[in-house]
């Protein structure tokens, strides 16, 4: 599948309703107001692929965004990646799930918290700590 493909196939899953409700939330447009239950569907499709999940989050839209998220493949994530999807994320609310929970998987997730929660800016370090919080749910005592 390509972003092209993906992008259309988004759209079209979309609904006004969900799209309300998500940018009641925080989200802003570009935002077609997908399900998680369909993105989920799409994510099994995909598998992971972390080219596309690059590119679709590239896209700034919050269903892909979403969706990068679920796809992503953590082990190949970098610093830069990673910072670059906390600052180029659509709502704070995709620092505190979608960009937390891949850091979270990745191997720069202790080093990445730590320097977030130290930054000034607001949504920065309320991703470190939300990457923290992952840590804790998904790591041993001894890798902490």
């Amino acid at each position: 599948m390509t972003v092209a493909e993906i992008i259309t196939q988004l759209e079209e899953l979309g609904s006004e309703s969900t799209k309300r409700i998500l940018m009641n939330h925080g989200a802003s447009e570009p935002v077609f107001g997908v399900k998680i239950a369909d993105l989920k569907v799409l994510q099994k499709q995909i598998k992971t692929d972390y080219q596309l999940a690059l590119d679709l989050y590239d896209t700034g839209n919050y269903d892909a965004q979403y969706l990068a998220g679920l796809i992503a493949d953590a082990d190949r994530m970098t610093k830069t990646d990673l910072r670059r999807w906390l600052s180029k994320a659509n709502c704070i609310t995709h620092c505190g799930t979608v960009v937390a929970a891949v850091t979270a998987e990745s191997r720069y997730g202790i080093e990445l918290a730590r320097e977030w929660i130290a930054a000034r800016q607001e949504a920065k370090a309320q991703t470190g700590w939300t990457t923290v919080s992952n840590l804790v749910s998904i790591k041993s005592d001894a890798d902490l």
